[in-house]
């Protein structure tokens, strides 16, 4: 697909999105922009500085690919006839904003309920305080500085009027002739007109860099569509990322399928799938669609996605949505997988493969064999790290290894193929080096949580407390010990899984700096010490370990415990 690129007047972009020849694709965000945002744009502008390129793509008048809208604020009255030649792929924060400054639309900022009106005062300007030479106002507290005569007094003139500067200086002119001839001839004429005419030139003649994607052909359209689905996915304009989803809710509205009231029926319908998302489409819609995908026998890359037939769109939807709210009601269960808080799910992108797996067994009538394969699976892409980059692929091809191993006994998923070798066959591997919260560090906690794990103290079931993964050999007291070989200890050794356990806040406030041998003697029950402790994966050799205060003896028996109980998971 080639681009062109080119330069265009930040005012001629406003008029073209006010003529209705610029326009947004309905999937975008809406205008969230506030106050300080729009005051750094027109600093930046008045610096003569790069805001940054536009993205655009050139449509057909007559065969539009995604719905669209208007920028924000602007009057579809005024529109007429006339039909959109260019769609904002980015930029759409930035020129909605320069749009709002210079027309002045009855629409509320970001975090506020009032519109605002913009100034900018000439003097500061000249002076290069920029920083206080734009400044804003609820437009009900505009009644002064909507008067000529006070803008006038105070050099001030309103960003609305910036497009009709030359209106606003004549009349300026005439008032200041009549006022003070002198100071007109003398001082205005000689320094201050020019000074501002630079001001405002600067303004009226900015120049942004426009690239512009070709119009999707008839011929071509899904690969173009996907090309530009790629492109979607790359940009990130204030933090906000696009995805399939927001490209595929436009493309289907033209197919009478509105995409958000599938979302709020499916929030509203499925608790893990509301709880998960906090609500929100972005992240979940792509994994909903990577199951509906998989469900209708389809590869999950975002070219395929983006081509999703219309046809029992709604249905598949549901049933995507209902497999999905299956899988994390699985994963985070007690007798599932054990990630009873979502912190602890080790890889969330796992539920679209899991949801597929769980809709294939309902669809084909597997028996138990079925539901053993995706615990050896998921335990085994956990603790490999399978999901830890591009998973697109991956997916598709974890879905294909779980039917064929259904239905082929002697056929052995990569995923469990990869665990078999790396982690059963392999002396060396080791958890001292897992220290961040990665999905094996998440995967171990899940594991002592399905232990059955209870609070030192309380001896309560773990889930019925604020629970935290805590030092089991506390931090300040192995700084003051050292290790066999005399050297201190190293912090990622001391951080590491082997040495965190779930315990409850208070809990861990009560051990605080104590050595454990004695908030072992003190704390913990003393006739249900082993038993607790065992509930958290601490061995009889670790516990042992830990009466004598032993760090080096605790890390090599409860690390040869923990894999020990994974292996047991993926073999």
């Amino acid at each position: 697909m080639k681009i062109t690129s080119d330069n265009e007047k930040l005012l001629s972009l406003i008029e073209w999105a006010r003529k209705g020849k610029l326009v947004i694709p309905q999937f975008q965000r809406n205008f969230v922009w506030g106050r300080e945002d729009i005051t750094e744009l027109m600093i930046s502008i008045l610096q003569g500085h790069f805001i940054g390129s536009f993205l655009f793509l050139e449509v057909d008048k007559e065969d539009i690919p995604f719905s669209s809208r208007l920028l924000e604020g602007i009057n579809p009255q005024a529109i007429g006839n006339n039909k959109p030649e260019l769609m904002i792929l980015d930029g759409q924060q930035r020129l909605t904003s320069l749009h709002y400054i210079f027309a002045g639309p009855d629409i509320p900022l970001r975090w506020t309920k009032h519109p605002y009106r913009f100034f900018l005062n000439l003097t500061k300007a000249v002076e290069g305080d920029l920083e206080n030479a734009i400044y804003s106002l609820r437009s009900q507290d505009c009644d002064a500085l909507n008067n000529l005569e006070y803008q006038f007094e105070q050099k001030l003139i309103p960003f609305t009027r910036i497009e009709k500067w030359d209106d606003w200086q004549n009349d300026y002119e005439k008032w200041l002739v009549e006022r003070d001839k002198e100071y007109y001839l003398n001082i205005y004429f000689k320094a201050e007109r020019p000074a501002w005419k630079k001001i405002v030139d600067q303004i009226r003649d900015f120049q942004i860099p426009i690239l512009k994607l070709p119009k999707i052909s008839s011929q071509d359209n899904q690969n173009q569509l996907a090309e530009i689905c790629t492109i979607f996915e790359k940009l990130n304009t204030m933090g906000v990322k696009l995805s399939v989803y927001d490209l595929l809710t436009a493309r289907l509205y033209k197919d009478q399928i509105d995409m958000h009231s599938l979302w709020l029926k499916t929030v509203q319908q499925y608790n893990f799938v509301d709880q998960f998302s906090e609500g929100k489409p972005d992240e979940f819609g792509v994994y909903i669609l990577r199951a509906l995908a998989l469900i209708r026998g389809l590869d999950v890359k975002s070219k395929t996605l983006i081509n999703l037939s219309p046809k029992n769109f709604a249905a598949d939807w549901d049933k995507a949505s209902k497999y999905i709210n299956k899988s994390l009601d699985r994963i985070t269960k007690r007798d599932g997988f054990g990630a009873f808080d979502r912190k602890w799910v080790p890889y969330v992108t796992m539920v679209s493969p899991m949801a597929a797996m769980l809709a294939a067994i309902d669809d084909q009538n597997m028996d138990h064999r079925a539901y053993e394969l995706i615990k050896k699976w998921y335990w085994s892409s956990v603790f490999t790290e399978r999901y830890a980059g591009a998973v697109e692929s991956i997916i598709h091809k974890d879905l294909s290894d779980f039917i064929r191993a259904y239905k082929e006994s002697d056929y052995e998923p990569e995923a469990t193929k990869d665990a078999h070798q790396d982690i059963i066959e392999n002396e060396a591997f080791s958890l001292k080096s897992t220290a961040r919260l990665n999905s094996v560090y998440r995967g171990v906690i899940c594991l002592i949580a399905l232990n059955g794990a209870k609070d030192f103290c309380a001896d309560d079931s773990i889930q019925f407390h604020n629970l935290e993964d805590h030092h089991i050999f506390p931090v300040e007291f192995l700084r003051s010990r050292k290790d066999k070989f005399g050297n201190q200890y190293d912090p990622s050794r001391i951080n590491c899984i082997i040495n965190r356990t779930l315990i409850a806040e208070k809990t861990n406030k009560k051990i605080g700096k104590r050595n454990p041998s004695d908030y072992i003697e003190n704390l913990i029950p003393k006739d249900r010490r082993d038993e607790i402790l065992k509930s958290h994966l601490i061995s009889p050799e670790a516990i042992e370990a830990m009466l004598s205060d032993n760090f080096d003896a605790f890390i090599d028996a409860r690390e040869k415990h923990l894999i020990a109980r994974i292996r047991e998971k993926i073999s």
